[in-house]
């Protein structure tokens, strides 16, 4: 009898602790958010930038050469703009991947969702 209330108590512990990682993984996954970014090359593509390089600019820069469409969805953070500045960053880091040095952002921010869909262009301005 001792046996069987070890193992009932054994039992109950293992289907506490799965219930808690589960638990975990999916506030893991709501704190890191649900963020997709796309490009499509329309000009010449340079070597590759890294994304910290990349200038956001709200108008176009005078010579600016177009190398593609860049967009990014972003349902992460707390708040619209946490969510925008996580779109934004996934936008660096796909113009970077064309090699532009720069994305002009002429969309403004969408907001579907709660979240925060930005597009614009991969350009590259000449230094």
């Amino acid at each position: 009898m001792e046996a069987v209330k070890i193992a009932l108590e054994f039992s109950r512990f293992w289907y506490e602790l799965e219930y808690m990682k589960n638990l975990a993984f999916a506030f893991l996954m709501l704190a890191a958010g649900c963020t997709t970014s796309s490009h499509k090359v329309t000009g010449t593509l340079r070597p590759e930038v890294p994304a910290t390089a990349v200038k956001v600019y709200y108008t176009l820069p005078p010579g600016a050469e177009v190398i593609g469409m860049v967009s990014a969805d972003s349902f992460g953070g707390v708040d619209l703009q946490q969510a925008t500045d996580d779109a934004v960053n996934k936008l660096k880091a796909q113009a970077g991947i064309l090699g532009a040095n720069g994305i002009f952002i002429n969309g403004g921010v969408d907001k579907p969702l709660s979240g925060a869909k930005v597009s614009g262009e991969a350009i590259f301005v000449s230094p």
